[in-house]
Order: structure tokens, then sequence, then C-alpha cells
């Protein structure tokens, strides 16, 4: 009986530690969708503030370590002059370390449109890598490529 009793105390925590970690999932996410959807709005600020200070990003266009996040910032910031811009991130699969760490790994579509111009799509795959800080997710890390 007091195996039975220790072993079911061992579960209990097994099961709680699950489902703590299960809502972290659905933080991640969340967050992921909030970034996607201020940057659609142009709301920039709010876009930046879900990333770590020293942030780094290697983009679909084969640039090299975007390690200044002022070319990335101009970058960003630039698409305000488009008739249209539209970025979504789908079937991504999360994976959370420790609590405070997370990958997300899933297939990006970017849509943009200069004024009088034609819709261009772009495609490819997207990782991301986010700390919780302070109890906030932020993205210390993106890396975009483009499918084959």
């Amino acid at each position: 009986m007091k195996h039975f009793k220790l072993l079911a105390v061992i579960f209990l925590l097994v099961v709680l530690a699950g489902n703590a970690f299960a809502g972290d999932k659905e933080d991640v996410q969340a967050t992921i969708n909030n970034i996607d959807n201020a940057f659609n709005s142009h709301k920039f600020k709010s876009y930046f503030d879900a990333f770590t200070d020293d942030y780094t990003v290697f983009t679909a266009g084969g640039t090299p370590l975007r390690y200044d996040a002022s070319a990335w910032k101009n970058f960003i910031e630039s698409t305000a002059s488009l008739e249209y811009v539209n970025y979504s991130q789908q079937d991504n699969v999360i994976q959370v370390y420790n609590g405070d760490a997370a990958v997300v790994s899933g297939y990006y579509i970017f849509k943009t449109k200069a004024k009088g111009g034609k819709l261009n799509t772009e495609t490819g795959r997207a990782s991301t890598f986010m700390v919780k800080k302070n109890g906030k997710w932020l993205i210390a890390h993106m890396h975009y490529s483009k499918m084959f």
C-alpha cells in the first residue's frame, strides 16, 4: 500500500507538470498570432515589443544573419508603404523546454502588393526560437527559408 501511495503521488506530479507546460504551447501560439496581427495591421511598436533586445534573423532571401536590429526594423516598417501586406504562419509544431524556451516550426505565407502592382506570394518554412522573460514569450531568433 505504501508503494501504491508513492506511485500515485509521482503520477499526480507528472500529470500536473505536463499540464503546466501544455499551457505554454497555447501561450506561444497566441504570441505568434499576436505578432502576425501586429505586423499585418502596421502596429510596429507592438510587433517589436515581442522581441528580445538581442534577437537575430535569417531571412528567406539568402541574406546573412541579421543581428542588426535596425536593419530588420527598417525592412518591417517599409512594408507600411505597400498597398497590401499579409503574413501568416501555419501548421506550427511547438516544443517547450523547461517552461522558458520554445521552438516553433511551421510554414509561412507572405503576400505583398505595391500600389498599382500585382500580388506577390512567397511561401516557405519558418522556425522561431522564443524565450520567456518576466512571464512573457519573446522572439530571440527567426529563420525563414523558401520551399524548393
